[in-house]
C-alpha cells in the first residue's frame, strides 16, 4: 500500500511532467524581470523574494531534461 508521501510525489511528478521544459526558463527570466522591477520601485524585501526563485526554476528545468533526455 502506498504512503501519502509517495501519492503526494507522484502526483508532483505527473504534474511538473506536463510543463514543457522551455517554460521553466522562461518563469527564470520573467522572476528576474519582476525582480528588478521590483528594485527600482524601492520594494527591497520582495525584490529579494522573488529573485530567489530562478534557481528553483532553473532546477526544475535541469530536472525535467534528466528525466525525459530524449524530449527537446
Amino acid at each position: 500500500m502506498a504512503s501519502k508521501a509517495q501519492e503526494t510525489q507522484k502526483t508532483f511528478f505527473r504534474v511538473t511532467d506536463s510543463i514543457p521544459e522551455e517554460t521553466w526558463y522562461w518563469a527564470a527570466l520573467a522572476s528576474i524581470g519582476i525582480s528588478a522591477v521590483l528594485k527600482l520601485n524601492k520594494r527591497d524585501n520582495w525584490a529579494l523574494f522573488v529573485g530567489q526563485w530562478p534557481p528553483t526554476f532553473l532546477l526544475f528545468a535541469l530536472f525535467s531534461r534528466l528525466l525525459r533526455p530524449s524530449q527537446k
